[in-house]
């Protein structure tokens, strides 16, 4: 009989090392899926922060004073002999460089009339007024000449948008670059 338990107490052992033995497989599928879903909320939390961080503009140094943002932002610069606008809501519009069709620039005019019908709407139901929520604010790459940004003015002429700035990357005071 000692010898009897003995034996299962050896069969016991050996099912429970053998139960031990076998990979667990699934172990490591939640960690992937919580590590996943956090890099895409990170991702979406950093590109819907800042406009800027899309559009690959390089914008001229200058010293000057801090001004609030404008509403209508857009990112300006060359691409493949391409002329590409971005918006702060990530739209992308593009044309030729040598181009002087002006209807290759219906999309972004029909897109900044919608855009400045929605500021108007959004301040009437507020009842405030805004000048800068009207203003575009182009960034505008350091490749480009006058000539390229004409059509992106003559298209905030067509949307009724009258005031526009150029945004810089302010030098700040005492550093030498």
């Amino acid at each position: 009989m000692n010898r009897n338990a003995s034996q299962r107490w050896v069969d016991a052992l050996n099912a429970l090392k053998e139960r031990l033995n076998e990979p667990i497989l699934w172990f490591p599928y939640p960690a992937l899926v919580a590590f996943g879903l956090v890099i895409i909320l990170r991702g979406h939390l950093l590109t819907g922060m800042n406009p800027r961080l899309g559009a690959r503009v390089d914008v001229i140094q200058y010293s000057g004073q801090h001004l609030q943002d404008g509403g209508i932002w857009l990112g300006i610069y060359p691409e493949n002999n391409q002329v590409v606008v971005v918006s702060s809501d990530r739209r992308r519009f593009s044309w030729p460089i040598q181009s002087q069709n002006l209807a290759e620039l219906e999309p972004l005019i029909k897109y900044l009339k919608e855009r400045v019908q929605k500021e108007a709407y959004s301040t009437a139901i507020k009842m405030e007024s805004s000048l800068t929520r009207s203003t575009a604010v182009l960034a505008v790459d350091q490749k480009l000449k006058y000539i390229h940004l004409r059509p992106v003015i003559y298209a905030l002429a067509e949307a009724r948008i009258a005031k526009y700035g150029f945004e810089t990357r302010l030098i700040k005071p005492g550093v030498v670059h």
